[in-house]
């Protein structure tokens, strides 16, 4: 009689650990459903919404020997793209998603990786989150990029400078963007900074630049022919663009980037 209760007792026991692991398994995949090989198009990943606080902590992580892309991204993902906590259990996304976890981890390494100083070496600045605001010039569009306007509008005063490591890939006029250049950073991700007044003299493309390095001066060309100026207040218009599987240019959000890196403000002292 105990003997036959005994081997109830286990049937029961193992009954129960097998649901529970059904229940465990069911749950791990569902934790990793929302990412898929396009997470990185989505325009929930284009937002780059991450708090000063939550860049902090990563860094903190960073700072001990941790992988700061590989937290940051499962950070995101487990916030929706939109966390309140920091997350480092990347587990279940590289047991069940690990190409798609990699593809957006490199993705988000391109864009975070190489960032050291705010564009504007000057405290004197403000903006505001305009991402995909409607834009009228040229064509109906949206606005892909955060504007940086001076506190006085002044051209050719404010030294714009790299935010990251890079070499420059472009430079010259647009009609959109009036003088612009364009550094690509060693991630791989394009920094788009435009309206200038005025370069840097003697930087061309191909040159390489390093963090802090003055590109030019703020200033308001633009919106015509070469040489147009005044039609807008003093601004940098600042885009960032990263190439992926599904397209060679997308741009993100520099808003909550820019947040983060104004308290990196390199200031120029001038005789």
């Amino acid at each position: 009689m105990k003997s036959n209760r005994l081997f109830f007792f286990i049937i029961l026991l193992v009954l129960i650990l097998n649901c529970c692991s059904m229940i465990w398994l069911i749950q791990d995949r569902s934790h990793v459903s929302d990412l898929t090989s396009v997470s990185c198009n989505s325009e929930f990943f284009r937002e780059q919404f991450l708090s000063p606080s939550l860049y902090e902590k990563l860094s903190e992580l960073s700072d001990s020997g941790q992988s700061f892309a590989k937290f940051l991204t499962v950070t995101m993902l487990d916030g929706h793209f939109h966390p309140e906590t920091v997350s480092t259990n990347t587990t279940p996304y590289l047991k069940y998603k690990r190409e798609e976890f990699l593809l957006l981890k490199k993705c988000y390494e391109m864009i975070w990786t190489d960032l050291e100083y705010f564009p504007v070496a000057d405290p004197a600045v403000f903006f505001e989150n305009s991402w995909m605001t409607p834009r009228s010039y040229g064509g109906k569009r949206r606005h892909e990029g955060t504007d940086i306007f001076a506190s006085h509008n002044i051209s050719d005063y404010y030294p714009i400078i790299s935010i990251t490591d890079g070499i420059v890939e472009q430079k010259g006029w647009l009609p959109l963007g009036g003088y612009r250049i364009g550094i690509r950073s060693e991630s791989g991700a394009y920094f788009y900074y435009a309206h200038l007044a005025s370069y840097e003299p003697e930087l061309t493309v191909g040159d390489t630049v390093s963090a802090g390095d003055i590109l030019g001066f703020m200033g308001n060309t633009g919106y015509g022919e070469e040489g147009t100026a005044g039609k807008f207040p003093v601004h940098l218009h600042l885009g960032i663009y990263i190439s992926t599987p599904y397209t060679s240019e997308m741009s993100v959000n520099p808003y909550h980037i820019l947040y983060i890196l104004r308290k990196n403000i390199r200031k120029y002292t001038y005789s």
